[in-house]
């Protein structure tokens, strides 16, 4: 590889890596936890450019991600994690399946070498396709940057922002990211933003499903017995406590469900 060739490739390791951060700030993007390694430069170096992204490094991959499960669970909003290649992206795998099972959402950036270094014994390289299987809401494998693909890197940022925030089912999302070396270079000029991923959500029940089942429970103007039980995420707390003093009905609430706000809950109990 000639001077000018590693030059460009470390300039388009670079443009990317800044290019999925800029869109995933558009998105909202505030965290990002790392777990530092080589082969995760770019990207980890593009994050650390950015003051509006809170920066945590750990020694150990499987405290990073179980930091960005935690958070992506207090706040409902995705956060980057960031591991280097090889089996460090197996030690995500317990907060991932977590993340998935829980509807959490979570950026997961596996970092990895290029396909070229794949299946013949390169050092830190294992098969990391689809490496958590059913638990990730989508994985997306772009392969190593290109300057010829700059118009598809922030519908990329785009499509994982959506499809792990998503209302419908947030989740974690794999982006097995390939670098080929020199791993650091030089950022130039951004393709434009995007504006922010549209977010789906699944249409809740209709005002006169609600109205009909209201008028079932009060029948004869004697509601009938019963408990309501609040998961986490409760789109609605207000709602709720207004169906439970009208009811009678006890309320079990997850410390989650926005019921916990210190707000009198007559006719209630939560525990």
């Amino acid at each position: 590889m000639t001077t000018s060739d590693a030059a460009e490739v470390g300039a388009a390791n670079a443009t990317f890596s800044a290019t999925l951060v800029d869109q995933w700030i558009v998105n909202g993007l505030t965290h990002a936890f790392i777990a530092p390694g080589s082969r995760s430069t770019p990207l980890a170096v593009a994050l650390a450019e950015r003051p509006e992204v809170r920066l945590e490094v750990f020694l150990d991959e499987r405290s990073a991600s179980f930091a960005a499960l935690g958070y992506g669970q207090a706040t409902s909003k995705p956060a980057v994690v960031l591991c280097t290649s090889g089996t460090a992206a197996t030690h995500f795998h317990g907060a991932v399946a977590e993340a998935g099972i829980s509807c959490v959402p979570m950026l997961v950036c596996t970092a990895n070498r290029p396909p070229e270094l794949w299946g013949i014994g390169a050092p830190q390289t294992i098969d990391q396709t689809n490496l958590y299987a059913a638990s990730v809401r989508a994985f997306l494998q772009p392969g190593p940057p290109d300057d010829g693909h700059q118009d598809t890197w922030r519908s990329l940022a785009n499509q994982s922002w959506a499809a792990a925030a998503s209302p419908a089912e947030p989740g974690p999302v794999q982006l097995d990211l390939s670098f080929r070396e020199p791993l650091v270079g030089a950022t130039t000029s951004l393709p434009a933003p995007l504006r922010p991923a549209v977010l789906k959500s699944s249409p809740g029940p209709s005002e006169s499903r609600i109205s009909k089942f209201v008028g079932y429970l009060l029948h004869d103007n004697r509601p009938l017995p019963g408990v309501i039980v609040a998961g986490r995420g409760q789109s609605n707390p207000a709602a709720i406590r207004s169906l439970a003093h009208a009811l009678g009905w006890p309320v079990i609430a997850d410390h989650r469900s926005g019921l916990r706000d210190g707000t009198s809950l007559r006719f209630t109990d939560t525990f």
